[in-house]
C-alpha cells in the first residue's frame, strides 16, 4: 500500500513540473494545425488560420486564391510535397500573401 501511495505522489509530481526551466521550454508545445515536412524533418508548423496540405505522391490540388478561388486539380503527380494552405471559407491574398475571405481580397 505504501508503494502505491509512492507511486502516486510520484507521478503527481511529474505532471506538476512546470514546462520551462527558465525561459527555455522542456517541451514543445502541440500543435494541431499541422506541420511542413521536408526529407522527413518538421521545418514548420502552419500558423493561425491555415492548416497542413500534404499529398504523399499523385495529383497536386492548387491552393485557393483571391485570383483562382475554386482551383482545378493537377493532372500531373506530385511527390512529398506539403505547405499550409488557408483554412476553408477563406483564400490566399497573392498580394499580402494572407488568408482573407474572398470578399476581402486586394482590389
Amino acid at each position: 500500500m505504501r508503494c502505491l501511495v509512492m507511486l502516486c505522489a510520484l507521478i503527481a509530481v511529474a505532471f506538476a513540473a512546470p514546462s520551462t526551466i527558465g525561459d527555455v521550454p522542456t517541451a514543445l508545445p502541440a500543435y494541431h494545425r499541422g506541420c511542413m515536412f521536408i526529407f522527413g524533418n518538421c521545418t514548420r508548423h502552419c500558423e493561425v488560420g491555415t492548416h497542413v496540405y500534404t499529398n504523399d505522391c499523385g495529383p497536386f490540388m492548387p491552393e485557393a486564391t483571391c485570383d483562382v478561388p475554386v482551383p482545378v486539380q493537377e493532372t500531373h503527380s506530385v511527390c512529398d510535397f506539403s505547405a499550409c494552405y488557408c483554412d476553408p471559407g477563406t483564400v490566399r491574398d497573392t498580394k499580402t500573401k494572407k488568408c482573407v475571405k474572398l470578399e476581402d481580397c486586394s482590389k
